[in-house]
């Protein structure tokens, strides 16, 4: 009886190691060890950690700069004034014209019917810091835009090349009806390198101050500039951002392995309960 449960005890573990080396197998484990490379690159998801921070800094900048503009201070908490600044610069605060409406139309909805001085003010921050950036893509759809881009066979025909612009056209700043004048592999390379410009650029800030060989930061020059080390510190914590994320999604498949060889190991080791006894037939 020992010896039966012992060998369920040991399909149970087998079954953990199994579990996880079907992960490592799949080529997840190895990325999770060393999420901040993909071969002899930075990995996607450092790069586009580095990405999403700065447009998170540049909304912050903004919104920041907004507060301590002049004519922001010099509104203090008169509703009028701060009014008349949203009408001012409308797109700032992603106020928009609806159709058969006017800008005075559109800036009351904004501001609302006799709001407070400090939920307006509170309002206005909020809308300056969400539309900084309303215009670009966020990390993962740029690098999903990439990614299928690279799984494009290169010898693509025009309807292969319509049916994927179809499919990223959004994200291209192209019709999806199938109206799009990209017609060869070449136009759409070169719409497809624009639009993820912003990871070329971020990949080249990491490998500016990350040393990919020894899969760590570089030192920072003594003469460097304030940009150089906004940047360094910009890579700095985006590898640690990564690491910290890579590591939560290890430590849940881990447990999600675990937890389910653990079920299937209390039911191997579970004790059976007596059968009952067979009536005597009479």
């Amino acid at each position: 009886m020992v010896d039966a449960i012992n060998n369920n005890r040991d399909a149970v573990y087998t079954g953990i190691g199994a579990g996880v080396g079907a992960v490592a197998g799949a080529g997840y484990g190895a990325w999770l060890s060393k999420p901040l490379l993909k071969g002899d690159a930075p990995s996607d998801a450092f790069v586009r950690r580095v990405y999403d921070n700065d447009v998170k800094n540049a909304a912050e900048t903004a919104k920041k700069e907004f507060i301590e503009s002049a004519t922001y201070k010099a509104a203090g908490d008169d509703v009028t004034k701060l009014s008349e600044i949203v009408k001012g610069n409308p797109q700032k605060f992603g106020v928009k014209v609806e159709d058969g409406k006017t800008l005075d139309d559109a800036v009351n909805a904004f501001v609302g019917e006799n709001p407070k001085a400090a939920d307006l003010k509170s309002k206005m921050e909020k809308a300056v810091f969400e539309n900084a950036n309303v215009d670009k893509k966020s990390g993962k759809e740029l690098t999903k835009l990439k990614n299928a881009f690279a799984k494009l066979d290169e010898k693509a025909d025009e309807n292969a090349i319509k049916e994927f612009v179809k499919k990223h056209g959004e994200i291209l700043g192209e019709k999806t009806d199938g109206t799009s004048g990209i017609k060869t592999l070449a136009e759409l390379k070169t719409k497809v390198e624009d639009a993820t410009k912003p990871l070329t650029e971020a990949s080249k800030k990491i490998t500016d101050h990350f040393d990919v060989s020894k899969n760590s930061m570089k030192e920072l020059a003594e003469n460097a500039d304030n940009t150089a080390k906004s940047a360094f510190e910009a890579v700095k914590k985006a590898a640690k951002d990564t690491k910290l994320w890579a590591g939560a999604k290890w430590a849940a498949i881990g447990l999600a392995v675990l937890g389910a060889c653990s079920y299937i190991g209390s039911k191997l080791t579970a004790p059976k309960a007596p059968a009952e006894n067979n009536q005597e037939n009479a």
